[in-house]
């Protein structure tokens, strides 16, 4: 029965007392557990980053604590006004709020995300929770809290009786203050972008900093011209700088170097190679080495350009852009005096080449030029009038770009011999599963185009005597896709599906004997191969490269491929899609359709998470 009168109020004053004093108290408590997510984040790299990062902190886990208290313990002290039930379940929901929050302390320091309903499915998994790193420490932590805050409740009881004097203003005040702070200051530094404080609003659970652009736009105290023009300027800067390599590369240069020709069909698949097709490439593959079971490591040229130059995720590619970093295998080779031959289809004039794989070369012809088939045409005619004018002084290195994949394009008044074909590309047209055939058919066209290039260039190779003192690598940066799995996706950058992942990979290498090889493979594996064994580098692969060698053979080995904010885990029977939001998507392999009852594995997530971060330095 509900007590009336002057006990009634009596009560409920002293207990909603009590409770001011202890979610105090407790604020203090969420305070140092929430410290851990200042070493996981990192320290903004200026004073006034740092500062506001502490206020922050404070202002931010001051308002959940209280927050907290306003929704469950301050209304349940008005329906049950009894000092032993109001204290057993104030130091019930303290003890979950605290260790809930200390769970996501954990989770962000592995994954840099915050808890969601996946990782909540993972956590509860006891199999995967114990298999992946233990959290035993809850059944140690959850009954000594508890005690604690029970303790803490009938001590403050005890105190909070024998105060006169109140002391909420001195206490409430720099809380409250923290709190107008961390939202007043985000308002400006989201006007002004100010990234050293910008970033920051991922870093601590259920944080949605004030922005007020709108208003400050419609008042006329913001510029939205300069707004715009800025943002454009600071969108390749991220919040992290890139150390790469990890520490400077031990090398044996070899006395007589191998020239490297790197060849990139770009939007090759692996089904393309066969002697109807391609039978140029599926001969020379036949004589040389070939690698049946190689993954690119994006599904789209930039992403999967940048991967296969530096055997880095793309996540690291508006980073190392930003910064100007040249990949370590471009910097030794200049190191070793390499001649350099860049053809390019569809020119070099890209920001990924000009502020990052190539920015440290000289003279280079950074115009643009021709794409499609006419600049195939244009830039393997140019490889093979420069391979004929080397003298064999030096060795070289030659990259050569072919677009026509890419466009599904072919020779103006050469309709090729997969027929029907569709005879015009309309980039803004949904595509049927009508024109699927068509459609394929001059993709395959573009292949068979693609397929006489590289027999005249290979050709060339043989003429000049080249063959046995040049290292040919012939492969894509990511494949094509024509609704093969009937969900929609047509071309790259759709999806993650193996039509657009599986590429070829064969090389020529003087001195080892023809091979096919059906290990796993990623595009991560090519830099660190060339860079041991063709450039006498010997330091380890994990100091410059997120790839291992191509004849190293691991069973069950994953395979990441990555894009600025999606990530991708192969395994032999299934697909882990996730983001940086920690969304996640299991599909099975090979046919690509998703596993809705299914969750990631929690140890190979950490894994994952440790080799996206290895080269990061947070400011």
């Amino acid at each position: 029965m509900v007590e009336t009168g002057n006990l009634y109020r009596d009560n409920v004053s002293r207990l909603i007392g009590w409770g001011h004093w202890f979610v105090s108290f407790n604020i203090l408590l969420a305070i140092m557990v929430a410290s851990r997510y200042l070493l996981a984040s990192g320290w903004p790299d200026t004073p006034l980053g740092v500062a506001y990062l502490l206020v922050s902190w404070v202002g931010h886990f001051a308002f959940l604590s209280f927050f907290t208290y306003l929704l469950t313990l301050f209304p349940l002290t008005f329906l049950l006004p009894r000092l032993r039930a109001i204290q057993f379940l104030g130091a019930t929901i303290a003890t979950g709020a605290l260790t809930l929050l200390l769970i996501d302390t954990q989770v962000f320091s592995l994954f840099k995300f915050h808890l969601n309903p996946t990782v909540w499915r993972l956590l509860l998994d006891p199999a995967q929770s114990e298999q992946a790193s233990g959290w035993g420490w809850l059944f140690i932590w959850l009954p000594l809290l508890f005690l604690l805050e029970l303790w803490l409740a009938n001590w403050l009881w005890r105190w909070s009786q024998r105060r006169r004097r109140s002391m909420a203003m001195p206490i409430a005040l720099p809380l409250v203050v923290c709190f107008f702070l961390t939202h007043t200051v985000h308002i400006w530094a989201d006007a002004t972008l100010y990234s050293p404080i910008t970033a920051q609003k991922a870093n601590f659970p259920l944080s949605y900093p004030m922005t007020a652009k709108g208003f400050l736009i419609k008042r006329g105290w913001l510029d939205p011209d300069d707004y715009q023009k800025t943002s454009n300027q600071l969108d390749s800067e991220g919040r992290f700088r890139v150390i790469y390599p990890l520490r400077q590369l031990a090398v044996q240069a070899p006395s007589r170097p191998p020239n490297i020709l790197l060849v990139v069909a770009d939007g090759l698949r692996f089904d393309m190679l066969d002697d109807i097709v391609m039978p140029n490439l599926n001969r020379y593959a036949d004589r040389h080495l070939r690698f049946t079971n190689h993954l690119s490591a994006a599904n789209h040229p930039e992403a999967g350009l940048f991967s296969l130059f530096y055997s880095l995720p793309a996540h690291y590619r508006a980073e190392i852009e930003a910064e100007a970093m040249s990949p370590v295998f471009i910097d030794e080779l200049q190191r070793q005096d390499y001649l350099m031959g860049l053809f390019v289809s569809n020119g070099l004039n890209k920001p990924l080449y000009e502020s990052a794989i190539f920015s440290t070369l000289r003279n280079q012809p950074f115009a643009p030029a021709a794409g499609g088939a006419k600049g195939d045409r244009q830039a393997q005619a140019a490889l093979i009038a420069w391979l004929k004018d080397q003298d064999g002084q030096r060795p070289w290195f030659s990259y050569l770009y072919l677009d026509a994949l890419n466009a599904l394009d072919i020779p103006e008044g050469v309709t090729g011999p997969f027929q029907p074909s569709l005879e015009r590309l309309n980039p803004a047209q949904a595509y049927q599963d009508r024109q699927r055939q068509a459609l394929f058919n001059r993709y395959r066209n573009a292949a068979f185009y693609t397929d006489q290039l590289l027999g005249q260039l290979f050709e060339t190779l043989r003429e000049q005597g080249m063959e046995h003192n040049t290292l040919v690598v012939v492969t894509a940066s990511h494949g094509m896709e024509f609704n093969e799995n009937r969900n929609n996706t047509w071309g790259y950058g759709t999806g993650y599906s193996p039509y657009q992942l599986h590429v070829p990979l064969i090389l020529s290498w003087p001195g080892r004997r023809l091979e096919s090889f059906e290990h796993n493979t990623s595009q991560l594996d090519l830099i660190p191969t060339l860079m041991k064994e063709a450039l006498g580098v010997e330091s380890p692969f994990r100091v410059y490269a997120n790839g291992q060698s191509l004849f190293e053979v691991e069973a069950n080995r994953w395979r990441l491929a990555a894009d600025d904010e999606e990530y991708v885990i192969y395994q032999q029977e299934q697909v882990t899609l996730f983001n940086q939001q920690g969304d996640f998507q299991l599909l099975s392999l090979p046919d690509y359709r998703p596993k809705p009852d299914a969750n990631p594995e929690l140890s190979l997530l950490l894994q994952v998470m440790n080799e996206l971060n290895r080269f990061q330095r947070q400011h």
